[in-house]
């Protein structure tokens, strides 16, 4: 289990607060330790313990059994070290004083601390979903961190001094050091540090929904434009989590494409399919043109997906190129709305020395308009303690964000995504009954299918594992096996083994079925009242977990899907014929409106609908009987409907 804290670790991996004055005091000592720990980190499989944020427990291991063993080679053969006790805490100990962080190392142990920053001899810490806070504790002098960084870079090969005094260090596990020396500093002797964790494991959607950070319905929706080959823009301010959504994009991503990564100077990003993943590193502050030079590369690599990790200068010249040729692209920038993002993207194409579009910005923005379709803005709310995303939105035909995806915020603090499309049947269908969706994205998502389950091939090899471990009765394993290939792929196959393996075991099958029950009968009532979209949100819901979704009765579900899928066609024509109606009727035509609204029935629609069908031919028909072009009983037939269809509205609230 990991240790939600560095409290929780046992004494012999602990990583002490302080160090021992006594210890301290002995400076021919501590440069022993410091050579020994950094001979055995500087190179191999052990360099990833430079890490300021590397696993605690094993970095501790490696720090004790190195310094036990150079300990007991210099009391045999003389040095410094032989009058070093070498008990756990001292040692650790002595590590946070040379090698570690000293005052700062208790939070980069800790596994809820995202970042910590170091300015001059102050230390701020930054936990999960939280704003900055300063920790009490200090280092002793402003050298301390300056000397730990520039050491830390030397042993990098980073060139850290006033030639070089701003530098990205490329630290292991994700993680990311940025140090600022003088005299980018004025004071020479201070330094600002900014640490920030990198993810040990690729994140997912999925992840991101188990964190608050956006629900399965918008899930549901970008896997179907993650399907139809969307290139998606990322926009939020620093630290919004704007990597972990481009992440979790990317590992999301329908089929198995080929994925190459472009990333300066510092990984952050982690593809889970490393056998599919070509990763590219880059050092822009070396070679300003490197970015640029890689994304023009990749159009020469026959990519399935690109994913620039960050735009923020000339580089989007060439990525535009990129996701011009038809390539999908991901990549996050800074800005605070999407509209905001297709400008500032224009005005880094457009910057000397740009590829193609230098000088060129009214150009940059029409082919970014063209170039991308989505754009996902996500940002840090610290009141809640979690970072959410904000808002999803399509380039519009007018080449403008056009709002798919909004957040609601409550005052008490609940959040919810409301939808103003919702997918079926490969199409988007919008709330207000007009069909806003760009014509070219109108065809690839119909090539997608349905808007239910389609088959998305997997990995044969995970179909092949789950196969075996089904016939050798592992069947909570097969299951599993299968849930993590359902997680990025939607393969038929998965699903007929889930239900196959719940079949075998009767007892996980009775759990899950209790477990998807209240979502199962929120549709059946949703279904009940023709509120077809919202009863399409619970089964999305169901299908985002495979177990779930297995465990519902196959016919009934297959049933169910289909009347979903004809009610919210039958919805969306009764809307458009209303629209038209209501047109008709403001134009003195009330006839017109009649025959517009002709055939359709109230009692089939959902109730909010069915009270509009029922308003609008009432007033279609209050006009022609005051003409005397209709009969008055027909105007009373209509008014006794509605006021039956208000009665079971009011009894359902």
């Amino acid at each position: 289990m990991q240790p939600r804290s560095i409290l929780d670790l046992p004494d012999e991996q602990l990583a002490p607060v302080s160090v021992r004055p006594g210890v301290i005091a002995d400076a021919q000592m501590l440069v022993a330790v410091r050579d020994a720990l950094l001979a055995a980190f500087a190179t191999g499989e052990q360099r990833v313990f430079l890490d300021p944020f590397a696993p605690v427990a094993a970095r501790n291991a490696a720090v004790l059994a190195t310094l036990r063993a150079a300990i007991a080679a210099q009391r045999a053969e003389g040095g410094p070290l032989a009058r070093l006790n070498d008990d756990a805490a001292t040692l650790l100990s002595v590590y946070a004083a040379t090698l570690g962080w000293g005052p700062a190392q208790r939070y980069l142990d800790d596994p809820r601390v995202d970042e910590v920053k170091i300015n001059s001899t102050t230390i701020m810490v930054q936990e999960a979903g939280r704003g900055f806070y300063t920790a009490a504790e200090q280092f002793a002098n402003a050298d301390e961190p300056r000397a730990r960084v520039v050491q830390l870079a030397s042993a990098l090969g980073v060139q850290l001094d006033a030639a070089h005094p701003q530098e990205t260090l490329p630290v292991a596990g994700g993680t990311r050091v940025h140090a600022t020396i003088h005299p980018r500093i004025a004071a020479p002797d201070a330094a600002l540090i900014c640490i920030r964790r990198g993810r040990r494991s690729a994140w997912t959607l999925a992840d991101l929904v188990a964190r608050g950070t956006i629900d399965a319905d918008t899930v549901a929706l970008l896997r179907a434009l993650c399907a139809a080959r969307c290139s998606v823009l990322i926009a939020g301010r620093t630290g919004s989590g704007k990597t972990g959504l481009l992440e979790a994009l990317a590992n999301s991503w329908p089929g198995a494409p080929h994925i190459v990564t472009i990333e300066d100077h510092t990984l952050e990003i982690g593809i889970a399919d490393t056998a599919r993943w070509t990763r590219e590193l880059v050092d822009t502050q070396r070679d300003p043109q490197a970015y640029g030079r890689a994304a023009r590369e990749a159009l020469r690599q026959t990519p399935g997906l690109v994913v620039p990790g960050e735009t923020r200068g000339a580089e989007a010249g060439a990525i535009l190129a990129l996701a011009l040729s038809g390539h999908p692209v991901i990549t996050t920038l800074h800005a605070r709305t999407a509209d905001e993002a297709l400008g500032r993207f224009a005005g880094y194409a457009a910057q000397p020395g740009a590829y193609m579009y230098e000088g060129r910005r009214d150009d940059a923005l029409a082919d970014v308009r063209a170039a991308f379709d989505v754009i996902i803005t996500i940002d840090l709310f610290e009141q809640l303690g979690r970072r959410v995303v904000t808002g999803v939105a399509l380039i519009g035909s007018d080449g403008r964000a056009l709002p798919l995806v909004r957040l609601q915020v409550a005052a008490a603090g609940d959040i919810d995504w409301r939808h103003a499309a919702q997918l079926h049947a490969g199409r988007l269908i919008w709330e207000d009954g007009i069909d806003h969706t760009p014509s070219d994205l109108a065809r690839r998502l119909a090539r997608t299918g349905d808007g239910s389950v389609q088959a998305i091939p997997g990995d044969d090899t995970a179909i092949a594992r789950a196969t075996r471990l089904l016939g050798g009765g592992e069947t909570q394993r097969a299951l599993h096996a299968l849930a993590e290939l359902w997680r990025t792929h939607v393969d038929l196959r998965a699903l007929d083994l889930a239900r196959r393996a719940l079949a075998q075991d009767s007892a996980l099958a009775v759990q899950l079925a209790a477990s998807a029950a209240p979502s199962w009968d929120r549709c059946q009532q949703h279904a009940a009242q023709h509120n077809w979209l919202a009863a399409r949100r619970e089964i999305d819901l169901l299908r985002a977990d495979l177990g779930l979704y297995a465990s519902l009765p196959v016919t009934a579900l297959d049933q169910r899907n289909q009347q979903i899928t004809q009610g919210i066609a039958q919805q969306h024509n009764a809307t458009q014929a209303l629209d038209a109606a209501e047109v008709a009727l403001s134009g003195g035509q009330a006839r017109a409106a009649l025959t517009a609204i002709d055939g359709l029935r109230a009692e089939v629609l959902y109730a909010a609908t069915g009270a509009r069908l029922l308003a609008l031919r009432e007033r279609a028909l209050g006009v022609l009987v005051a003409s005397g072009a209709a009969p008055a009983a027909a105007l009373e037939t209509v008014r006794r409907q509605r006021d039956v269809v208000e009665a079971q509205q009011e009894a359902s609230l």
